[in-house]
């Protein structure tokens, strides 16, 4: 596990905020996804998200008080450690729902649910066939180009959680996304190789 007192993390309210977005969106599809596939390894990347999600917490409380110069300033930066309270309740959620996942108490309506939402998380198999092989996700822009976002990749026994622009696809890559069915449905196509050319080509 990562010893998260050892990350630095962003210097002003703004972006700590930020931060702390990102983290717990990224939290929710991961424990959906841990749900789904009955993933460990999601639901563990969960549990220290939550671990960096509350050092993010405590900095922007820090942070807030010491930007407050006098009462009105004092006020508005109420309202966003109350923002930041409500980011870190959500987060809690997420673990929760990964803790269940490792201590196998979901129920079978759990996963129903998750895959009867309009965006749901997708298992994409990428064939050595595939045009996704050898780009990176800045070359291929899934998420404009076919409606996905990739949370994940697992590559072998590895997992590669929020890949950057730069990661490349590689055969044998199994991509957990979130998307429609329909958008999730036509990567798969794509990933299978049967659809030989990207959209923006």
């Amino acid at each position: 596990m990562e010893e998260w007192d050892e990350i630095e993390v962003p210097k002003n309210v703004k972006d700590i905020f930020v931060e702390m977005k990102n983290t717990a969106e990224m939290m929710v599809d991961l424990a959906y996804s841990a749900a789904l596939f009955k993933e460990r390894e999601i639901a563990e990347e969960v549990l220290e998200l939550e671990e960096y999600l509350d050092l993010l917490n405590y900095n922007l409380a820090v942070r807030a008080v010491l930007a407050a110069r006098n009462i009105k300033e004092a006020e508005r930066i109420a309202s966003i450690l109350q923002m930041g309270r409500a980011i870190d309740d959500i987060s809690n959620a997420a673990a929760d729902l990964a803790k269940m996942v490792l201590e196998e108490k979901l129920h079978p309506v759990v996963t129903e649910v998750i895959l009867e939402s309009e965006e749901t998380i997708g298992k994409i198999v990428v064939s050595p066939d595939s045009v996704l092989v050898g780009k990176t996700l800045e070359e291929l822009d899934l998420s404009t180009n076919t409606g996905v976002w990739v949370l994940a990749i697992r590559r072998g026994k590895r997992w590669i959680f929020d890949p950057d622009e730069d990661t490349k696809i590689m055969p044998g890559d199994i991509l957990i996304g979130r998307g429609t069915r329909t958008a999730l449905d036509y990567l798969k196509e794509i990933a299978r190789g049967n659809i030989k050319v990207m959209p923006n080509e």
